[in-house]
């Protein structure tokens, strides 16, 4: 779009900058003076618009999630207040790069983000203020080791000294210890940022709660290791779809009745 010196001239550029087409000289890698002089405002809008073409181009936007009512600020310059109507804050023609994302809560507290916008997509800040749920953690042992515990609807294995869970939601828990034939069962209540203990001791014949000296303490290498309730009930159902899948095209290749995929309960 711009006057090439070393050769021939482009025809739009000629025709958008020119006011006086006759003036065009063709193969010529000279601008005549008076074409300079007399066109330099043209040039200039010209080149103005470009520019902004260009920046639009580079353009971005930014969607922030936050509360009812909470201000925004964009490197230190206001940008709004949050309304749920429009699910927050939503900002547009930015430049891309490293932006610094100010939320004023109503209450006055400011929450600090940095955030980086990508010149191809927009991007989303998350500045709702998650509340976590309470939780708690889960120590469960069997005497002798090796048994099946029943622990929010789920069966997970006791293979080693213990079982240990984190991230347990506080609440009332009916626990259901098994091994071979034999069944206990106890209630456990696992508080906000707790840990609690269970040992179903099949030789005595009784389950309960234990002290919490016999609780490993929190910086115990052990609990480096431990699992989240969700994560290890997640883990559990899969490994079950995953035998059951193994079962049916076994099944299937000594040409005996297939178990059913309903059979098998599907990922929580």
């Amino acid at each position: 779009m711009i006057w090439n010196p070393g050769g021939l001239h482009n025809t739009l550029t000629v025709e958008d900058l020119y006011a006086e087409p006759e003036l065009r000289i063709k193969g010529s890698g000279m601008i005549p003076p008076e074409i300079r002089s007399m066109n330099t405002t043209r040039i200039c809008r010209l080149a103005a618009a470009l520019a902004c073409v260009a920046a639009a181009a580079s353009a971005t936007d930014l969607q922030i999630q936050c509360p009812e009512g909470a201000g925004i600020r964009l490197d230190g310059a206001d940008a709004g207040v949050c309304r749920e109507a429009e699910e927050g804050r939503y900002l547009s023609d930015l430049p891309p790069g490293e932006h610094v994302v100010e939320v004023v809560l109503p209450g006055g507290e400011v929450q600090r983000h940095e955030v980086v916008l990508d010149d191809a997509v927009p991007s989303r800040l998350d500045a709702r203020d998650k509340q976590e749920k309470p939780a708690g953690r889960l120590y469960l042992q069997c005497i002798p080791q090796e048994c099946t515990v029943r622990v929010a609807g789920t069966d997970l294995e006791i293979d080693q000294d213990d079982l240990r869970l984190t991230e347990v939601p506080a609440g009332r828990y009916v626990l259901q210890f098994r091994r071979g034939k034999k069944t206990l069962e106890t209630v456990a209540f696992v508080k906000d940022g707790k840990p609690t203990g269970v040992r179903a001791d099949f030789l005595a014949g009784r389950a309960g709660i234990v002290s919490a000296g016999e609780i490993p303490r929190p910086d115990d290498t052990g609990w480096d290791f431990a699992q989240s309730l969700e994560s290890t009930v997640l883990q559990k159902n899969l490994r079950d779809q995953l035998d059951s899948e193994i079962r049916r095209m076994e099944a299937l290749r000594k040409g005996k009745p297939a178990e059913k995929p309903e059979d098998v309960p599907p990922p929580q």
